[in-house]
């Protein structure tokens, strides 16, 4: 399938309109453009077979090293905090009765591990659930772009402004008054029922507004192959983040609200860390494949997102009752339900990706990353002023007078 479509070239050089040709940075853009268009491809035969086995596998080794369990086991056996669930705030180890503390660790590491092993089981049995061949290219290609994305996100949060921004707004925070203060499982129920609150509003607020969407949370919807190991994160600046933007605000103050001291809520501390376990490999067709056969993990849906139910969120053949998607919910299935977004998983393996079946693959890290920052930079540039705002902050729906003919 040809990505591209002819009018690329005519856009990316409308911009230079009005420069003299002889402009350096014109002559980059000329030189990068063979680069823009070409997709990672290789040939299953010969050298190029070599290549790219030898690629994928360092892309694999690289991506397991690049999480804590492996490249810092002792830093995890000795941590002074853990996350018992998503969007719940950590808990402080040394709070706890030190058997308990124990427990929890170990589960945290069993976490860490189980998540890469689903990775590696999508691999080994891609062709048996799908019954197409695993996806090299597109695995090489996001394990590039995560890497931009990470490393663009070291600067995000070093960035001094940002951080005395939170700093400040942490200080307002801090004045809210305290509601309803509870402790023990009844605590956790409340942290739990919180914190899925704010993630999906924030979550559907990155599909309903153009800005998130386009220039965000789109780069984690783009993979027709996904599988853990073929899905790109968002961008490091956390307004661009399902779990940033809205949440990063929400949730300090309704956790300020109705404070919960999980502290107490003892052996329900381990079982809900194992839950969160076995739903935490959320794009992994293996995950999905078990779950379509037990009735135990099926069950799990009437009140969480398993695997099943957030693989649902990623496909393109149900846009959901405002056309924007289903399944908002990080770790809770109870909002979605609430809120009329639920959609039950098929037994089969859904198609995943964006909705517009002539989108851009972008099977290349630079196109990737920068495609969509170029079509939004036009789209502002060709209509008025007065169209900006629904550019950026208007429905995803939303035409500009003055469309861009590049494929999203």
């Amino acid at each position: 399938m040809n990505n591209i479509e002819p009018t690329l070239e005519r856009n990316m050089l409308a911009s230079a309109a009005g420069y003299s040709p002889r402009m350096p940075w014109l002559a980059i853009g000329r030189l990068l453009l063979p680069l823009w268009r070409k997709d990672l491809a290789f040939k299953r035969t010969g050298w190029q077979y070599v290549l790219l086995m030898a690629i994928a596998a360092f892309a694999i080794v690289y991506g397991a090293w690049q999480q804590e369990v492996i490249h810092n086991f002792g830093a995890l056996l000795n941590t002074k905090a853990t996350t018992v669930f998503y969007m719940v705030p950590s808990l402080a180890l040394n709070t706890l009765d030190p058997s308990l503390a124990e427990v929890l660790v170990w589960i945290a590491i069993g976490r860490a591990l189980f998540a890469i092993f689903c990775a590696w089981l999508d691999m080994v049995f891609h062709k048996k659930i799908t019954g197409r061949p695993f996806d090299w290219e597109s695995m090489i290609n996001v394990a590039l772009v995560n890497g931009l994305f990470s490393f663009a996100a070291l600067f995000a949060v070093l960035n001094q402004p940002i951080r005395d921004w939170l700093a400040h707004y942490d200080a307002l925070v801090a004045q809210v008054p305290t509601l309803v203060d509870l402790n023990g499982s009844v605590a956790l129920v409340m942290a739990m029922l919180i914190g899925d609150f704010c993630f999906y509003w924030s979550h559907r607020l990155c599909h309903e507004t153009r800005c998130f969407w386009n220039l965000g949370h789109i780069s984690h919807h783009r993979n027709r192959n996904l599988t853990q190991m073929t899905c790109a994160i968002e961008p490091g600046w956390l307004p661009l983040q399902a779990a940033g933007g809205l949440a990063l605000l929400l949730l300090p103050v309704m956790s300020k609200l109705f404070t919960s001291d999980i502290r107490d809520a003892g052996i329900a501390l381990a079982v809900l860390m194992v839950i969160d376990t076995l739903v935490d490999p959320s794009h992994s067709i293996f995950m999905y494949w078990i779950e379509s056969k037990s009735r135990a993990l099926r069950a799990l849906r009437t009140v969480f997102v398993t695997v099943g139910v957030h693989y649902m969120h990623h496909s393109n053949e149900v846009t959901g009752p405002h056309g924007t998607g289903v399944n908002f919910g990080a770790r809770l299935s109870i909002w979605d339900r609430v809120f009329g977004t639920y959609a039950e998983p098929p037994k089969a393996l859904p198609r995943t990706g964006l909705f517009d079946p002539e989108a851009d693959l972008c099977v290349n890290p630079l196109r990737y990353v920068l495609q969509p920052f170029m079509r939004m930079g036009l789209e502002l540039r060709g209509n008025k002023l007065s169209d900006w705002p629904f550019i950026l902050f208007g429905s995803t729906d939303y035409e500009p007078p003055n469309p861009v003919r590049m494929s999203r």
